[in-house]
């Protein structure tokens, strides 16, 4: 890969998982500052994608032609459940917005272990070392507080398999799909299935919640298409492992937005899934591997 190349993917990841960590800590604003469902904030971050990817195309010239219909359905429906179970702990505020973001990135364990069957790829010693360590950061990460947040936290781990089968099809989708048609395609399907979720809540949104809503819509729609142009120009093994500064992003923002220092056990935690997301990604190269939603 050239030099050049390579940059360029890094540049476009770190974009994707800076807008990615203001979408997710957008979602609990909203869903703190006004109360409003989480199925309703999802749908609008969705369907607000849909509009970036159409001004991208404009811009860019990208064709929003999708040829390959079978994984392009597939990709959008498991990235649709992977977003169902993260926004609805980023909305219930049951586990912190980091937690979360670092449970969601277990995604990356769940590649490698799904390559087996999936892709026909052997799964070697060292990857299983590095799944086993990641999942005694899980553990570590939500044993002081299963009692509260243990169902939300299962929840966002059923999210990030969901996600990884999403990403299995995405690292096929985008060698021959502009990033901007994958985009669009995943944020109808979402925005269209999270508004009927919404529909029994819906209600007029107060003022409080019209700027964190519409952050959460424009930075989830950034992160889509540019994290489409990475993986399109970057080695999966190597990104993935880059990826995880997206988790570094949201606590960082979670302190500073909302003054909320994580616990010896959460940074523990966190830096053992990272850990164990890198190790796994350079350990099962060529697997595929990708970001949060």
């Amino acid at each position: 890969m050239k030099q050049g190349s390579w940059r360029g993917a890094v540049a476009w990841l770190l974009a994707a998982e800076l807008a990615y960590a203001v979408m997710r800590v957008a979602t609990r604003s909203a869903a703190a500052a006004a109360d409003v469902h989480w199925a309703e904030v999802a749908s609008a971050r969705f369907l607000g994608g849909a509009v970036v990817a159409l001004v991208a195309a404009r811009a860019t010239g990208a064709s929003l032609r999708v040829s390959d219909q079978k994984n392009a359905w597939l990709r959008s429906l498991f990235g649709t459940g992977g977003a169902v179970c993260l926004f609805h702990a980023l909305g219930t505020r049951h586990v912190s917005v980091g937690d979360a973001t670092t449970l969601y990135a277990t995604t990356p364990l769940w590649v490698a272990l799904l390559a087996a069957p999936l892709l026909r790829e052997r799964v070697s010693p060292a990857v299983w070392a590095g799944i086993a360590l990641g999942f005694a950061g899980v553990a570590t990460l939500m044993g002081a507080r299963l009692g509260s947040g243990g169902w939300t936290a299962l929840l966002v781990l059923v999210g990030a398999v969901s996600y990884a089968l999403a990403i299995l099809r995405l690292r096929r989708l985008s060698t021959r799909e502009s990033s901007e048609s994958i985009a669009l395609h995943m944020s109808l399907t979402a925005g269209g299935i999270l508004g009927l979720i919404a529909l029994p809540h819906l209600a007029p949104l107060p003022p409080a919640a019209w700027a964190p809503i519409a952050a959460s819509a424009l930075a989830g729609g950034i992160g889509q298409v540019a994290v489409g142009r990475a993986y399109a120009r970057g080695a999966a093994a190597g990104l993935a492992a880059l990826g995880y500064v997206g988790v570094v992003f949201t606590y960082a923002l979670e302190v500073a937005l909302f003054g909320r220092l994580p616990e010896p056990h959460q940074v523990l935690g966190a830096l053992m899934v990272i850990a164990a997301g890198v190790w796994v990604a350079f350990a099962s190269r060529p697997a595929v591997t990708g970001s949060a939603t």
